[in-house]
């Protein structure tokens, strides 16, 4: 938890498109901080709830999320469980 990540909008589970800021919803990638994980049945920290702009926070899969750097890598964090 509070990895910087970067996304893409159209991958945000919750909110719906329609029910986010129209400040987000006309973006196409956002950045934000991993404030928590949820689990998705048996499956442990399927998904990740990432603060963005103004403490708006989304609901969208880990696997979805890229660590910002300078090299612009497409690392995904990995869920830091306990």
């Amino acid at each position: 938890m509070g990895d910087k990540v970067r996304f893409q909008v159209a991958d945000i589970f919750l909110p719906t498109r329609d029910d986010l800021p129209q400040v987000l919803a006309t973006a196409q990638e956002l950045e934000g901080t991993v404030m928590d994980f949820s689990d998705s049945g048996p499956q442990p920290c399927v998904f990740a709830v990432v603060d963005v702009i103004a403490h708006h926070n989304v609901v969208l899969p880990v696997d979805k999320l890229e660590l910002p750097g300078p090299s612009d890598s497409s690392e995904r964090p990995e869920p830091q469980v306990g």
